[in-house]
């Protein structure tokens, strides 16, 4: 078990313990939380459906790389309901690209369809 000083008392206080047992004072883990969040991956976020919709259709490709860097920050600086609620708004606005896609294969399917129909 690794021990820390007091910045207040500077008594001797065990690295597990958040509050000194000489003076009160509160230790803030906030830097160590964020340096341990930092070497972690934000779970809520997807690379990958950013670029698939950035190639595909860039509009919505753009504003889910936006989220996609506010859901990162915010992971990173250990907010984690933003980070979870800009990484979904993320993906969501990747996958429109996808349903897109998935319309206009349906209506060529669909015409072609129709074209033959009329043909015969």
């Amino acid at each position: 078990m690794a021990a820390r000083n007091c910045p207040e008392c500077g008594g001797l206080v065990a690295s597990t313990i958040n509050v000194c047992p000489h003076c009160g004072f509160v230790f803030n883990d906030s830097e160590a939380t964020r340096a341990s969040r930092s070497q972690v991956p934000n779970p809520y976020t997807s690379l990958v459906w950013a670029i698939f919709a950035l190639v595909f259709f860039w509009p919505c490709g753009v504003v889910s790389l936006v989220y996609y860097f506010k859901s990162d920050t915010c992971w990173q600086n250990g907010d984690i309901f933003y980070a979870e609620h800009y990484g979904e708004t993320s993906t969501t606005w990747a996958k429109v690209p996808v349903w897109i896609m998935l319309g206009v294969i349906a209506l060529l399917f669909i015409s072609l369809i129709i074209t033959v129909a009329l043909e015969a």
